[in-house]
């Protein structure tokens, strides 16, 4: 698996009268192979900005990403991305919404028959094949949403909130389904959220960015083993900590905390 590096990344908009606003400033950050990663910050850090400039679908102004050692731009079927809606398409039961990427890579009919199954069975809709968005709850949309994103092999997959739009069990049953997909595949995982808990609950790491526009206040390392606890006091201590540097935005700018 490849490491994502950013390098100087900035972001700007600029208006109708040619003035510029800066939405992300001087972006450094290297992701390892296998490495899960929150990107975590306030409404407005521009954190899903950061994640679609490294998912091609939005330029950047400054800066360049790499990705293996490789200059990224644009779209590669290296990056797989699961969004805050699944997104499928309704006409389409399961297992041919997951079949979709393979089929506009032209992949043989029968190889991605195989492939589309086995990505199902990952995310646990196996019997679920024949349904129809509309006929699953929204858990299990999101869960056909992975599997779509799985099916490809991509190297890195970038997931933008995408637990958002459940209620709060299952919010946590799929925390858990994209732990266990993680230590069995192995990919790096760059996941963008707003919350604390589950940034600390998921990752190896959780990157916090500053109010807009974002730059890299503080990285938190976190090295409990899976799996992990929720309530264990040093996930908590943690989080708390987490809670404080949002709080306090301006204190020690750019440290690296391992708890």
């Amino acid at each position: 698996m490849p490491d994502v590096v950013f390098r100087n990344i900035s972001k700007y908009y600029e208006n109708s009268e040619g003035n510029q606003t800066a939405v992300l400033k001087d972006i450094n950050l290297t992701v390892n192979d296998g490495e899960f990663v929150c990107i975590l910050g306030p409404s407005g850090c521009g954190k899903s900005t950061l994640l679609e400039i490294a998912a091609g679908l939005l330029s950047y102004t400054e800066g360049e990403i790499l990705l293996d050692g490789k200059p990224l731009s644009g779209t590669s079927r290296d990056v797989g991305v699961v969004f805050q809606d699944s997104s499928l398409f309704p006409w389409r039961n399961i297992r041919k919404n997951v079949e979709f990427g393979l089929e506009v890579a032209n992949a043989d009919k029968s190889e991605r028959a195989l492939m589309a199954q086995k990505a199902i069975e990952m995310v646990g809709l196996k019997g679920f094949e024949d349904k129809y968005p509309h006929q699953l709850s929204g858990g299990m949309r999101q869960r056909a949403g992975i599997a779509r994103t799985l099916v490809n092999n991509p190297a890195c997959i970038l997931m933008d909130e995408p637990f958002s739009a459940v209620d709060h069990l299952t919010r946590l049953t799929l925390q858990d389904e994209v732990i266990r997909i993680w230590e069995q595949q192995k990919k790096t995982i760059i996941f963008i959220t707003h919350d604390v808990s589950e940034a600390v609950y998921l990752s190896n790491r959780v990157v916090l960015l500053t109010p807009g526009p974002g730059r890299i206040n503080k990285i938190f390392d976190i090295p409990q083993e899976w799996p992990r606890k929720r309530n264990d006091p040093r996930i908590m201590e943690i989080i708390e900590k987490i809670y404080y540097s949002i709080n306090n935005p301006d204190s020690k700018d750019n440290v690296e905390y391992t708890i």
